[in-house]
């Protein structure tokens, strides 16, 4: 039976029920059944027992008992209760209809009282798939649920969500749709200093997450935040976690195939980052951003800089502290062909690797190209002459005339760029003669040229100039030979193990990353 209820002056019986619980007047007859009409306003009076059969109209201060045929009722005299007030009471408007499921409440629910809820649910049941509060949205433009915080102060929140189950969701949002752009959540910010989403693991323990949102759609967001504001400290996702193994972001793409994205940022401000990674920890092993990847084909961070002209950078590292390193590339494999740091450019006129200052290196350096002679299968290796000093050479062939002179003209850069000349003359003679020919430094280099003469005409000589680098930075810095070791490098090795020393003595050691030998992978 479908029941209404309308708060007024009619049809004031089913309300009666509500608020007058089994109400029984206290004058009885014999002291066995209750007095329905009470004849007498005063004593004496005869309590009387019986039933009224009144086709007229009953006029009484106050009726009580089933009353289904009740109208016309003052409300004011209802069980001693006022009406305006007891019409104050219920939150405006409140409308509740009567379904087979139950009682609906729908309308405005308000709360002023500090600490109050403007609307409380709660599902007591252990098991099965309960919901404290369940709430949805037919329409196309509609909101399943909309939270509001108005006040413009404090710290406020929209919507809290919370799960005290060792495996619950504080917040769980899905888009169902198998297409178009849905949203498993989506979350705005308008304010300077606000936050789009804030998701945050208190618990000090465990696996667990700031936040987790999940989209099943072909081309749906997970997690989709925006900050719209034009100004001031924004965030299109804010996460925090206080574990000490928890993660403020886990993105995982568990596709076994196709380009995923285990996490996709992307800035389109002139000065904007598509990632921004901050380890604020003042010590420890800590990472601003760290990348990681199991397949044998894969990239633990992968930077693209895609724009076809400008000053871009794939990947650009910096380091402030000076015992830093901007890029610190190492391959922990203890065989193979492998490379802590490998760069390319495809350019006639590009670098794959460039130094912008000193460089340097503990090992040898290496010219490596295919083996002229097997180049699919080995490589061919020459090495770089050491010095202890910064050195240029320019060597040449030249025949000297018919008074056995010749003139070798440098280039016109020469002497603005070297001292401290050395010179080195070989005679060349394919005839294998007897005789004997002297070749000597003439006059030395001035206006860079420099004069060699023989005691013969028309003579091959094979030389080479050496100089020492005298170019505007060995100028402004040097070139020191032997120098002492500062900073964390103090006290440590380059390469610990040719010295029988543990990993731990090395200058670049982390403790998270296994030494040589180990299979397992480090992980943060």
């Amino acid at each position: 039976m479908n029941r209404s209820i309308g708060i007024g002056t009619a049809s004031l019986a089913a309300l009666a029920l509500l608020v007058v619980t089994a109400r029984q007047a206290t004058t009885q007859v014999g002291g066995s059944l209750p007095a329905f009409v009470k004849l007498q306003a005063t004593t004496p009076g005869t309590a009387q027992t019986g039933h009224s059969n009144i086709t007229g109209t009953a006029i009484a201060g106050q009726h009580a008992g089933g009353g289904s045929g009740l109208t016309g009722v003052n409300a004011d005299l209802l069980d001693g209760i006022n009406s305006t007030s007891f019409l104050q009471s219920i939150p405006n408007p409140l409308v509740l209809s009567g379904t087979s499921g139950g009682w609906i409440i729908s309308g405005q629910n308000a709360s002023t009282a500090n600490g109050s809820m403007g609307i409380f649910g709660v599902s007591t049941a252990a098991t099965g798939n309960t919901y404290g509060g369940h709430f949805s949205s037919a329409s196309t433009d509609g909101w399943g649920v909309w939270g509001w915080a108005s006040a413009s102060t404090g710290t406020t929140f929209g919507m809290v969500g919370l799960s005290n189950s060792s495996s619950g969701t504080g917040v769980f949002g899905r888009a169902s749709s198998l297409g178009g752009v849905s949203y498993g959540g989506r979350f705005e910010s308008d304010s300077t200093l606000g936050h789009g989403v804030f998701g945050r693991a208190s618990a000090s323990t465990g696996t667990n997450y700031g936040a987790r949102f999940e989209a099943a759609s072909t081309s749906g967001r997970g997690v989709f935040g925006y900050a719209i504001a034009n100004s001031g400290t924004t965030y299109g996702g804010y996460f925090q976690s206080d574990s000490t193994g928890g993660r403020a972001v886990l993105g995982w793409a568990t596709a076994g195939s196709g380009a995923t994205h285990g996490g996709s940022f992307e800035s389109a401000s002139t000065s904007g980052r598509g990632v921004y990674g901050l380890a604020s920890a003042s010590n420890g092993a800590t990472y601003g951003v760290f990348g990681l990847t199991t397949s044998p084909d894969g990239r633990g961070v992968f930077g693209s800089a895609n724009s076809g002209f400008g000053g871009t950078n794939g990947v650009r590292g910096e380091s402030n502290s000076p015992d830093g390193r901007g890029v610190l590339g190492f391959a922990s494999a203890s065989n193979g062909t492998n490379y802590g740091v490998r760069g390319q450019s495809d350019s006639p006129n590009g670098y794959g690797v460039y130094s912008v200052g000193a460089f340097g290196a503990s090992g040898t350096k290496t010219f490596r190209i295919d083996h002229p002679s097997n180049p699919e299968n080995m490589y061919l290796l020459h090495y770089s002459t050491e010095s202890p000093e910064p050195m240029n050479f320019y060597s040449g062939v030249t025949v000297t005339d018919a008074q056995g002179v010749a003139w070798i003209q440098l280039p016109n850069y020469f002497g603005e760029i070297n001292k401290d000349f050395r010179y080195t003359l070989t005679v060349v003679d394919d005839t294998d003669s007897d005789i004997f020919v002297q070749a000597k430094v003439a006059r030395e280099i001035r206006d860079n040229r420099f004069k060699i003469r023989t005691s013969a005409p028309r003579v091959k000589v094979s030389w080479r100039i050496e100089a020492v680098r005298n170019d505007r930075w060995v100028q402004e810095y040097g070139a020191p030979i032997e120098v002492e070791k500062v900073g964390r490098e103090m006290g440590r090795y380059q390469h610990p193990e040719l010295y029988g020393k543990p990993a731990s003595m090395g200058m670049n050691y982390d403790p998270k990353r296994p030494v040589a030998g180990e299979n397992s992978v480090a992980r943060p």
